[in-house]
C-alpha cells in the first residue's frame, strides 16, 4: 500500500516569467537562467527545512511546515534573483491541509497557491489571507492588500497580498482598519479646479476643464484615471490630499484653479503624491483663451513625464487632437456636458439644446454630436421621452460623430448603448469592449457592460467589470447601487449590507438622500428575511406606508403613492413609461398592476423592459415565478 498522510503546510509556487520567450529569443540565456534559478532554490531550501516537492518546466513546488519559512524562503529568492545576473520570478503562497503520498502533494491549497502565484508580477510575492494572518506583525514581514480574487475552481473569492521587500514598488495606504492597502502607483484624481474668475457664471469652464483634463489623461493607457462624478465630490472640500488620496484609492492627485476673461486664460497646476504629500510638479499658464486645447495637453505631457510614462505613438496622436477651433461652440459642448451629469429630465433638454447649439457652430465637432445622442439615449432608457423617436435620433447622431471621430472610444460606447437599447446584445457587448479599449476610464460603460452581463447571467463576470467601474468612479451611487443587487443575486449578501451601510454613511450631510438609502438596506433585509432589522430601517426611513405593509401585509398606501405620482405626470401630458411604472408598482407591492405594466411595455418594446431580467430585491409581493413569463417574452426580442 502506498504511503499517505494529512498536515498542514504552506505550499509555495515560483516560476520565471516569460521565459518561453526568452528561450525564443536567446536559448543560452534562457538556459543560463532556469539553471541558476534552480540551483539557488537548492541551496536556500535546505536552510529553511523545506521540501521541494518538484520542478516543472520553468517553475518549481516547494512544502514548508510553517507560513513564515515560506515567505522568508520567497524573500530570500527574490533578493537573490534581484542581484545579477537578475531572473524575473514570480511567487505565490498559501497554507492548509494538503495530502502527501509517495512524494507528491495533492489538495485544494496546491491548485489556489498556483493561482496566486499566477497573478503575482515579476520580482513580485503573492499570499493568501491564511497565510497573511499567520505572518501578520512579524518583523520583517509586511504585506500590502492587493485584490480580492475570484480563481479558477475555486468556490470562494480569495483575498491577496503583497509581500513587501526593498525591491517592491507598489504603492500603499492605511485603510481605517489599519491594514495597509496596494494601490496603482499611476492612478491619478483631477479634482474640480478652483474657479478664480469674478463671474461665478464661469463655474461651468472650470468643471469643463477638470473634465478634459480628466479625459486627456484617459488617453494614456496606463493611467488609472477616477471619473468625473467623483471627484466633483470634493469641491470646495476641507480634506486634506492625503485624506482625499485614500478615499479615493489613488496615488497622485492634481489640483489647480482656472481665471478667465473674455481673452485671456490663466491656470495654475500642481501635481502631489497622495501618500507623501509631496509636491511632484507646478506649472502657471497665463495664454488666450484660445490656446485651452494646448494647455491640456502640456498638463498631460507634463504628468506623464513626472510619472515616468513613455507615450506611444496613438497615445501622442490621440493628445493632438484637437476636438473643435471654434471657442464659442466648445462653450457650449462644456455647459451641456455639465447639465447631462444632472441625469434629470429638465436638465437634460437644456444640455440637449446647447449641445445643438455647438453643432450648429460647428458641424465637425464629434463630441457634440455624441452628446447629443447620449441626451436621446438617457432620456429613451429613463422613461423621459418616447424611446422610438429617441433611438432614431441617438443614432442619426451616432453615425455623424462616427463618421467625424471613428476611434473615440466615448463615441464607441454611446454606440454601444444604442445597440443595448435597441436588444443587439451581442453588437452591444462587443462595441462596449471596443470602447473600453480604446478608453479604459469610462466608468459608465463599465455600468452599462455589467448590466448587461448580469441579465445574460454571467453573475462574475458582472461583478468584476462593476468592481472595475467603481475603481474608476468610486463615490458614484448608482454604480454602487447596481452592484449591490448583483452581489445579492450572487448570494454575497455580507458584502452587498455593508455596501449599502456605507452609501448610507456617506450620505450623512444630506437627510432626505440618507433616508431613501435606509428604505433601500430595508428592502435587502425583507428580501433577506431578516424582517426585524428590515422594520428598524424603515423606521430609519420614515416610510410610513413601508412599515404599514411590514406590520399588517397591507400595500394599499404604497400603491396609493404610486396612483397619485402617474396622474400627476398624465395632468400635465407627459410621456409615460409602462415599464418604469410598472417598477415602481412593483416596489409598492401591486403585483397585478406591475405585471399588466411589464407587459404592456413588452408589446412597446420600451427599450428599458431588459432591466426586468435581473432580480430585483427591493420588489414587493412578486415572486421569482411571477416574473417568468415575462422574463421569457423579454429573451425572445434580444439577440445575444
Amino acid at each position: 500500500m502506498p504511503e499517505h498522510s494529512h498536515q498542514l503546510a504552506a505550499i509555495l509556487f515560483a516560476d520565471i516569467v516569460n521565459y518561453t520567450a526568452m528561450m525564443q529569443e536567446d536559448e543560452n540565456a534562457a538556459l543560463e537562467k532556469i539553471t541558476r534559478f534552480r540551483h539557488v532554490i537548492d541551496i536556500i531550501v535546505e536552510e529553511l527545512e523545506g521540501k521541494i516537492i518538484q520542478y516543472y518546466g520553468d517553475g518549481c513546488l516547494v512544502l514548508f511546515n510553517s507560513a513564515t519559512d515560506a515567505v522568508e524562503f520567497a524573500k530570500l529568492l527574490q533578493t537573490d534573483f534581484n542581484e545579477e545576473p537578475k531572473v524575473p520570478v514570480r511567487i505565490g503562497v498559501h497554507m492548509g491541509d494538503v495530502l502527501l503520498r509517495d512524494g507528491n502533494v495533492f489538495g485544494d491549497v496546491v491548485n489556489i497557491a498556483s493561482r496566486i502565484q499566477a497573478l503575482a508580477p515579476a520580482g513580485g510575492i503573492y499570499i493568501s489571507e491564511m497565510v497573511y494572518r499567520n505572518i501578520a506583525n512579524k518583523k520583517g514581514m509586511d504585506s500590502v492588500f492587493i485584490k480580492e480574487e475570484k480563481l479558477k475552481n475555486v468556490r470562494t473569492p480569495i483575498r491577496i497580498y503583497e509581500v513587501l521587500t526593498e525591491y517592491s514598488t507598489t504603492v500603499y495606504h492605511t485603510n481605517a482598519d489599519d491594514e495597509q492597502v496596494a494601490i496603482d502607483e499611476n492612478s491619478i484624481a483631477v479634482l474640480p479646479f478652483v474657479n478664480m474668475s469674478s463671474d461665478k457664471e464661469q463655474e461651468y469652464f472650470s468643471d469643463g476643464l477638470t473634465e478634459d483634463i480628466i479625459t486627456q489623461l484617459s488617453k494614456i493607457k496606463s493611467f488609472k484615471v477616477i471619473s468625473r462624478t467623483s471627484v466633483m465630490q470634493y469641491k470646495k472640500t476641507p480634506k486634506s490630499i492625503k485624506e482625499i488620496g485614500k478615499e479615493l484609492g489613488v496615488a497622485t492627485i492634481l489640483e489647480g484653479s482656472v481665471q478667465r476673461s473674455p481673452t485671456k486664460v490663466r491656470i495654475t497646476a500642481q501635481l502631489i503624491n497622495a501618500v507623501s504629500d509631496e509636491h511632484l510638479w507646478s506649472e502657471s499658464y497665463d495664454r488666450p483663451v484660445d490656446d485651452i486645447f494646448t494647455i491640456q495637453r502640456e498638463v498631460a505631457l507634463a504628468i506623464a513625464s513626472v510619472l515616468n510614462t513613455t507615450l506611444t505613438k496613438k497615445e501622442s496622436q490621440q493628445l493632438d487632437y484637437v476636438p473643435t477651433v471654434n471657442l464659442q461652440a466648445y462653450d457650449l459642448y462644456m455647459r451641456g456636458k455639465f447639465l447631462v451629469e444632472k441625469r434629470n429630465k429638465t436638465d437634460l433638454l437644456v444640455a440637449r439644446e446647447l449641445f445643438q447649439q455647438a453643432v450648429t457652430k460647428d458641424r465637425t465637432f464629434a463630441d457634440a454630436y455624441s452628446g447629443l445622442a447620449t441626451t436621446y439615449l438617457l432620456s429613451s432608457f429613463r422613461g423621459y421621452e418616447d424611446p422610438t423617436r429617441m433611438l432614431w435620433l441617438a443614432k442619426k447622431n451616432i453615425d455623424t460623430a462616427l463618421g467625424l471621430d471613428p476611434s473615440s472610444g466615448e463615441i464607441q460606447a454611446t454606440l454601444g448603448y444604442w445597440y443595448h437599447q435597441t436588444f443587439d446584445w451581442h453588437a452591444a457587448e462587443i462595441t462596449y469592449r471596443r470602447a473600453i479599449d480604446l478608453n479604459a476610464n469610462q466608468s459608465n460603460v463599465y455600468l452599462w457592460l455589467g448590466i448587461l452581463l448580469e441579465a445574460k447571467d454571467e453573475k462574475e463576470e458582472a461583478l468584476k467589470v462593476y468592481s472595475r467601474g467603481t475603481e474608476l468612479n468610486p463615490m458614484w451611487d448608482y454604480l454602487v447601487e447596481n452592484r449591490i443587487r448583483a452581489l445579492v443575486n450572487n448570494n454575497q449578501v455580507e458584502e452587498a449590507v455593508a455596501l449599502q451601510k456605507g452609501l448610507i454613511e456617506k450620505a450623512s450631510a444630506d437627510p432626505s438622500l440618507q433616508k431613501m438609502y435606509y428604505e433601500d438596506l430595508s428592502r435587502l433585509y425583507w428580501f433577506l428575511n431578516n424582517k426585524e432589522a428590515a422594520i428598524q430601517a424603515a423606521q430609519r426611513s420614515g416610510k410610513k406606508s413601508l412599515l404599514t405593509f411590514y406590520t399588517d401585509g397591507d400595500h394599499a398606501q404604497l400603491e396609493k403613492e404610486v396612483d397619485k405620482s402617474y396622474e400627476e405626470l398624465r395632468d400635465k401630458s407627459e410621456y409615460v413609461s409602462q415599464v418604469w411604472m410598472g417598477i415602481d408598482y412593483a416596489r409598492a407591492g401591486a403585483r397585478d398592476k406591475a405585471l399588466d405594466c411589464f407587459n404592456n411595455a413588452i408589446a412597446l418594446k420600451e427599450t428599458a423592459i431588459t432591466f426586468l431580467l435581473l432580480r430585483h430585491f427591493d420588489f414587493l409581493n412578486i415572486k421569482y415565478l411571477s416574473m417568468a413569463l415575462i422574463t421569457r417574452k423579454i429573451r425572445q426580442i434580444i439577440n445575444f
